[in-house]
């Protein structure tokens, strides 16, 4: 590109080696004063010049040496509003401030990585409220520190671009890896809307984090092309915000806007100057830009372009680059409706497909169609036209990144085939002669070299997909939640279900060359006895299997992207959506409910995703079922006895419409019409049934009892898994233990791995197939007792059921509460070597490296337990709450006692830019405006939704600044809408503004292990401390008013303060809940005893509705009036609609309840009206 639309012109160079008779070293640090004067880092001379206007050197200050005033290699350099110099003194591990003629003031940081310590810092920037924020080269990350160089937290953690993005695929917790990742972190820098610029050197790429330290922009890779870097080493933002990054390596300064397009360059071509590995970059207060050099002494000054960034793009030539350049700075000058014509221009140019041009680039595509879709949300207008081009352009750049992925997977795995041969040829020499000597084998190393670069190659294009899916999936959400016309609301639609159809179609193929391979594999491994040679080719199909394992878990996420939207369709615009859109297809084509069930039994063997994705495809199921009109109206059913057989729980036939039907009935009531029952949308009408009551008696009879063998049976299979899973246990801790000179042990290990895990997908498998049985035998006994209810049958048969049925509801019931406890006991007994096991790690005894060993072999029994657990769990549960179905509708002819009052009206989910990623929420509030604000535990971030529940914004992140929180455990709002948050691991309370900007903290050190936060009519802020068995007061600046301490107290893990002074607690007493007056007496107080309930952990109030309190581990909610006597406990554990899991905090506004459930990953809002 040439300067014609950018003029930059050299104007001088100074500082030559010969303008001084002391020896120069080459600069490592620049920075103007607000006189105009040049500060200048002489880096081996280690020391700070100071230049006039006209760069004379004035004076220096500064030596070699670790005292106050002295330096060793000198990096960046600030300047305060007082003339108050700052100075990166990199080699000493530390910043000194100095006043404006270089008299030390202040010194702060040693070698280190703990809070407030320092690894070469690099670079400095003054914020106006006098923080500084400090790069660090080698501890690779950003910090924070006050005036008086109190730390105050920091955000990164060193990592790669590979590292980051493996870390996003696998799930990878952010206390393990910090989701701010940075190699080498050089320079920092401010443009006019507050965001920050970091140069990530090591990652050749530039990073853009909002005010609030979130990144909203990342670009560069290694290369030499326009817009790549090697090594960034620093940035600058012009006052029209362009932003100029020396580029070491490439030799250039390349210049690109504040929305990471690139523009420019200057390099030695159009500069006409010796450009030699420039390292920094300045603009003085005229606006000349200046560049100095690794290896040159010489400063060099150029003119550049100072125009705004409207005169800028409004210059520019009219490609789909420039043009977009245009739309976001319109937009940001919140000129939405010219911002839109750019779009639609920009979308307009990457249509065109003129002969022998370049390709557009995708990227842009999406990015364009993402931009039409920010500025919907807003309001703007947009065209029936317009929307087809995004449409089409986000669908173009969705399939490109798709077949990217799947064309990378596949020569991976073709690469992997060429390298399993040579690998096992060698294991079978290896075994043969364990102690041979063996000449290097060139060729499997070069094969092994091949399959680690195209693993790497594929986890990119993975990553890359998995970004396309979430803007697309953005894209998409925004328009439907800008509540388009009709018209456009179907071609989203129809959108929708190309891309889901698609993606399904994908998803079958590969399960069904999965399922050809598993036959196969079955048949070698009772065939191959050990066999290495036969052996080779089951493990040649495992491992292929797993790797289109690791494809399937990309395509899925792309598919539960789609059913997000669809929901959203839904429950946003009067666009129908079918059942059958969930695989892309129309009403009416049944072979949709067995693709979906086809593919959610191909994920039977990952139980990690196996639930998610069940979640997903059930979620899906219940919100379109209530919210599409085509949903409403099911079939008509003349049944008849044979209709009431057991279904034997070993059937290999899939009814797929069967299980269809069953699906929906679980989250639906079970009603009666006259003489026919209406369920899940279907009517039933059994003809006749009054003359046969002792019949259908004796089948209701058969599919209880057959409900008996499906308990054996599972009871059976999941000790098959348990053992298998101890043997996969053993072998690892084998693995492990291997000698390094064995040879022949890790080779014949790992295959017994694989064909142990074999055997665990199987038996899942197999496990699967037994609950699809059992529901659709449950399905015919609620239909079997349901009638005999209405043929008034008092026969001993009819008797002999209802009391059957009473006694198995009571047992499941009782079973999901045994389980529960179980749960949470192993859930602390975890946390509680997770905790050894650190203890152990941060003393580094070798003596208790065994004791160590030993802990972790606890550890992974415990997990596994739990993984058992909740297996259990979600089974029984499932079993309960369909039976529930049937007590529900007997009425007075059960004794499940339950209160079915809570109807659930919609959920909340994730959304934003992380739409596909699973929220977990703890505690919840509504603000005074209705505004639901989501404490996202395991994300570590506060979310803001409408009282519609669309997404408004989110604030946090893991880390150690002020902006960051670890792990949100409760929030609450004031009168002015701040927030109020608890940060667990730091046991701190944290203040936002509305908008979610850091405001102060309180508490850290003072508090123990706190849950609870309530915030009453003056603002004041009330905590439940159970470690000291206590309620502290606190005002809004953290200032302690009183101390809460009171004999009636027993560890108090809850409190909410109510509008007249007076406050509620549950604590860890024999009581439920605790009424307290505004003088801290004790006016009332109710027990637990026979309600099944543990503590309380979150409290919400109602004056009309009264109080409502979640029992997290039993996975219930209590419901009491004002007067705390209990109304009715709602206990409904399960995935579905109005079902429960963990539940987290509650929250009331209007006559809405709304619920955190948080191992579900959504918040349930209940209507309370009713």
């Amino acid at each position: 590109m040439t300067t014609t639309l950018f003029p930059i012109k050299f104007e001088s160079a100074y500082r030559a080696e010969d303008s001084s008779e002391e020896e120069l070293s080459p600069p490592s640090g620049l920075c103007f004063t607000n006189e105009g004067h040049l500060l200048l880092a002489d880096d081996f001379n280690h020391r700070i010049q100071v230049y006039d206007s006209q760069f004379n050197l004035l004076h220096s200050f500064g030596s070699k040496g670790k005292d106050a005033g002295q330096f060793q290699y000198p990096k960046g350099i600030a300047v305060d509003p007082e003339g108050n110099i700052y100075v990166a003194d990199c080699w000493n591990h530390r910043v000194q401030k100095f006043d404006a003629e270089g008299n030390p003031l202040l010194t702060f940081g040693a070698c280190g990585d703990a809070k407030g310590e320092l690894n070469e810092p690099y670079d400095i920037l003054v914020e106006p409220s006098g923080n500084l924020v400090v790069v660090e080269r080698y501890n690779h990350r950003i910090q924070f520190f006050d005036p008086q160089g109190v730390s105050l937290g920091w955000v990164g953690d060193r990592g790669t671009v590979v590292e980051e993005q493996l870390a996003e695929l696998q799930g990878t917790p952010a206390d393990l890896l910090a989701p701010l990742l940075f190699e080498f972190p050089t320079s920092i820098a401010k443009d006019s809307q507050g965001n920050y610029f970091i140069t990530d050197s090591g990652n050749h790429r530039v990073r853009k984090f909002n005010p609030q330290w979130q990144e909203i922009l990342s670009f560069g890779k290694m290369g030499t092309e326009e817009g790549q870097f090697q090594h960034p080493q620093y940035v600058t933002v012009a006052p029209n915000d362009l932003l100029y990054v020396a580029d070491l390596n490439n030799e250039r300064v390349q210049v690109f806007s504040p929305f990471g397009q690139f523009l420019f360059a200057i390099d030695g071509a159009n500069s006409e100057q010796a450009f030699e590995a420039p390292c920094l970059t300045a603009i003085d207060l005229k606006g000349c830009l200046h560049i100095g050099f690794t290896f040159n002494t010489r400063i060099h000054k150029y003119l550049i372009p100072l125009v705004s960034q409207k005169t800028l793009t409004e210059s520019l030539l009219s490609n789909p680059a420039h043009t977009f350049y245009q739309a976001l700075s319109l937009e940001q000058e919140n000129d939405n409706p010219k911002a839109l014509t750019a779009v639609e221009k920009t979308l307009s140019l990457l249509n065109e497909n003129t002969p022998g041009e370049t390709p557009p680039d995708n990227g842009l595509k999406m990015s364009a169609s993402l931009q039409l879709s920010h500025l919907s949300v807003k309001g703007t207008t947009v065209t029936d036209g317009a929307l087809g081009l995004a449409c089409r352009a986000a669908e173009e750049q969705l399939e490109e990144a798709r077949n990217n992925a799947l064309k990378c997977f596949l020569s991976w795995q073709e690469e992997v085939a060429k390298f399993t041969v040579l690998l096992h040829e060698e294991q079978r020499k290896i075994i043969q002669d364990p102690d041979g000597v063996r000449d290097f084998n060139r060729d499997l190393h070069v094969a092994e070299q091949e399959d680690k670069k195209f693993y790497r190659l594929t986890q990119n294009e993975f990553y890359s997909y998995r970004k396309t899916v979430q803007q697309f999936s953005q894209f998409i959400c925004n328009l439907i939640e800008s509540r388009p016309a009709e018209s456009q609301s179907k071609s989203l639609k129809d959108v929708l279900l190309r891309q889901t159809g698609e993606t399904l179609s994908l998803m079958k193929e590969y399960f069904g060359q999965k399922e050809k391979s598993e036959e196969s594999m079955v048949q070698i491994l009772g065939e191959s006895q050990g066999e290495k040679d036969k052996l080779s080719a089951f493990l040649t199909q495992f491992y292929s299997n797993c790797r289109t394992m690791d494809l399937q878990q990309h395509l899925q996420f792309e598919q539960q992207s789609h059913w997000f939207n669809l929901r959203i369709l839904a429950q946003n615009t009067s666009t129908d959506v079918s059942l059958e859109s969930l695989a892309g297809k129309t009403a009416g084509d049944l072979s949709a409910f067995e693709d979906i069930v086809k593919i959610l039994i191909g994920f039977h063997e990952d139980w990690l995703a196996y639930p998610q994705l069940e979640q997903k495809i059930l979620t899906t199921l219940d919100s379109l079922s209530t919210n599409s009109p085509s949903n409403k109206t099911g079939n008509k059913k003349d049944l008849t006895l044979t209709d009431f057989s057991p279904i034997s729980y070993d059937s290999e036939n899939l009814d797929f419409a069967g299980i269809l039907n069953a699906l929906k009935a679980e989250a639906s009531p079970l009603n009666k019409e006259g003489d026919r029952l209406v369920w899940g949308q279907d009517e039933f009408q059994l003809p006749g049934f009054s003359d046969h009551k002792e019949e259908l008696a004796q089948c209701a009879l058969k599919l209880m009892q057959t409900q008996a063998t499906y308990q054996e049976k599972a009871q059976e299979l999941i000790l098959q898994l348990e053992e298998l899973a101890q043997n996969r246990r053993d072998l690892d801790v084998q693995l492990k233990q291997a000698k390094v000179e064995d040879k022949v042990s890790p080779i014949t290990i790992n295959d017994n791995i694989a064909i142990v895990q074999f055997q665990i997908n199987l038996i899942r498998r197999m496990v699967m197939s037994l609950d699809i049985n059992q529901s659709l035998n449950l399905h015919r006994l609620i239909l079997a007792g349901a009638f005999l209810s209405l043929a008034n049958n008092e026969s001993s048969e009819a008797q002999k059921f209802f009391q059957a049925f009473n006694d198995y509801l009571s047992e499941r019931d009782q079973q999901v509460r045994k389980i529960s406890k179980s749960r949470k006991e192993n859930t602390f007994k975890l946390s509680s070597l997770y905790s050894q096991a650190k203890e152990r790690e941060s003393e580094y005894k070798i003596s208790e490296i065994s004791d160590s060993m030993k802990i972790e072999d606890e550890i992974e029994r415990v997990k596994i337990d739990l993984d058992r657990l909740e297996f259990e769990f979600q089974r029984n549960s499932k079993i309960k709450n369909v039976l529930g179905k049937l007590a529900e509708f007997l009425g007075p002819l059960s004794t499940s006692g339950e209160n079915p009052g809570f109807r659930e009206t919609r959920i909340i989910e994730k959304a934003g830019a992380e739409i596909g990623q699973t929220l977990a929420p703890q505690g919840i509030h509504y603000n005074k405006d209705g505004d639901l604000l989501v404490a996202d535990y395991e994300n570590h971030r506060v979310y803001s939704y409408s009282q519609q529940g669309s997404y408004q914004f989110h604030f946090g992140g893991w880390g150690n600044a002020p902006t960051c929180l670890q792990y949100p455990v409760n929030l609450s709002t004031d009168s002015e809408n701040s927030i109020y948050v608890i940060d667990e691991i730091n046991r701190e309370i944290k203040k936002f503004d509305h908008h979610g900007n850091f405001l102060l903290q309180f508490g850290r050190g003072d508090f123990g292990s706190i849950f609870s936060l309530s915030v009453d009519a003056q603002d004041n802020v009330w905590v439940a401390e159970s470690e000291q068995n206590r309620i502290r007061v606190f005002d809004g600046q953290g200032k302690i008013l009183r101390m809460g301490e009171n004999s009636n107290l027993k560890e108090p893990v809850s409190i909410h303060c109510l509008p007249n002074g007076e406050y509620l607690v549950g604590d860890r007493s024999e009581s439920l809940l605790k009424h307290f007056d505004a003088q801290d007496n004790l006016i009332s107080e109710t027990g637990k005893a026979g309600l099944g309930v543990d503590e309380l952990y979150f409290l919400a109030w109602h004056p009309s509705h009264g109080i409502f309190g979640s029992d997290f581990w039993n996975s219930q909610i209590v419901h009491l009036n004002n007067q705390l006597e209990v109304q009715s406990v709602y206990h409904k554990p399960g995935r579905r609609a109005g079902q429960l899991g963990k539940v987290g905090g509650l929250s009331i506004f209007n006559d809405q309840l709304a619920v955190a459930n948080f191992d579900g990953g959504k918040v349930q809002i209940f209507d309370l009206s009713s």
